[in-house]
């Protein structure tokens, strides 16, 4: 479902008045980049954004030449916005890839979904609205394909690229495009979007904050992950095995490991997390550890491990992390990772 309101997204003020000023002065531009960490609101972003461009209230607004930025908001009522939140809006159209199916989006999909359809009017509207998601997945020949259709688009075409990283796209495209950053928000500003969509997360409100940096995406993912805060406890737990100079604990971590295999990656990130905290500890810098309701825990392993044998270890499992993403075994990974000499 679509947002009804830029008012509804986490932050992001001055992206969202540069795009309703460009929508009430008529200075929008045809290309679009929005490039941010995933969760930082740039899908419900584009999303509401492609809903105000369609809305007819909107357009009416700026034909009469009074509308104001603070005023261009889609109303939510009119035939374009329900079809738009349905998800059912003709010329609105997405394109993804199908993470099951393939890793990337080529040329064929943007043929199909793009350079095939953008020869046709808009169906219902004054324009079509062309979202690619995960564009940092677009292979060179596809954005080389979409790179003809910009150089003559029509009048009525807007295209929206969706990525975590501008700097897979070629220069090229970089060059046809308006790159629009969404940075990550203020403590204060996740304070209050946790405290008021889950007013619930009070205890786990402090640790919310620093895990999620400014990302409200992710506050989003961990809080309606129920197993979240299961595997943290036992990622930690297993910690001690990882860290241990036992050659035996190669067992312990495989084992462990082989039962978590679908966590496997965000067992990386948290042993990460708390190698990190328990080096600032070491630090003396306690009050900018994240895992803060585990103090206890990782003052018992900072007292125990050498900041240099820790860093060691962050590096090791940064390399297991990279492993497991080129899909070598967990079996091979724990057993390298217990091998503190090698």
């Amino acid at each position: 479902v679509v947002l009804s309101s830029f008012e509804d997204i986490c932050g992001q003020e001055n992206i969202k008045t540069y795009l309703t000023e460009a929508i009430s002065t008529g200075k929008l531009s045809h290309a679009y980049i929005f490039n941010g960490e995933s969760g930082s609101g740039k899908k419900l972003l584009a999303d509401a954004f492609a809903e105000t461009l369609q809305c007819e209230h909107v357009e009416e607004l700026v034909k009469s030449g009074n509308a104001k930025a603070e005023d261009i908001k889609p109303c939510g009522k009119c035939h374009s916005c329900i079809q738009a939140e349905a998800g059912s809006n003709p010329d609105i159209i997405r394109i993804s890839y199908d993470a099951d199916a393939k890793k990337s989006i080529g040329v064929d999909d943007i043929r199909e979904k793009l350079i095939n359809d953008i020869v046709i009017k808009p169906y219902e509207y004054d324009r079509k609205v062309y979202i690619v998601e995960d564009a940092q997945r677009l292979t060179a020949q596809a954005q080389n394909a979409l790179l003809k259709t910009l150089e003559e688009p029509p009048e009525y075409a807007v295209f929206i690229l969706i990525t975590e990283n501008s700097a897979s796209l070629l220069q090229t495209i970089l060059s046809r495009f308006t790159l629009v950053h969404f940075p990550s928000v203020s403590d204060a500003i996740m304070e209050k979007y946790i405290s008021g969509k889950y007013p619930e997360e009070k205890e786990r409100l402090p640790f919310l904050i620093k895990y999620c940096a400014g990302v409200p995406g992710v506050a989003d993912n961990i809080i309606n992950d129920e197993n979240f805060e299961t595997v943290r406890t036992s990622s930690l737990e297993n910690l001690f095995s990882v860290l241990s100079t036992d050659r035996s604990s190669a067992f312990v971590v495989k084992k462990y490991l082989d039962e978590n295999k679908d966590k496997a990656e965000n067992i990386f990130v948290f042993w990460l997390a708390y190698l990190r905290d328990i080096i600032l500890m070491q630090s003396q810098a306690p009050n900018m550890i994240i895992n803060i309701d585990k103090k206890d825990t990782l003052r018992q392993l900072a007292a125990k491990y050498d900041t240099d044998y820790l860093m060691n270890m962050s590096k090791r499992v940064i390399k297991a992390k990279n492993m497991l993403a080129r899909y070598v075994s967990l079996k091979a990974i724990s057993l390298w990772l217990s091998l503190k000499s090698a």
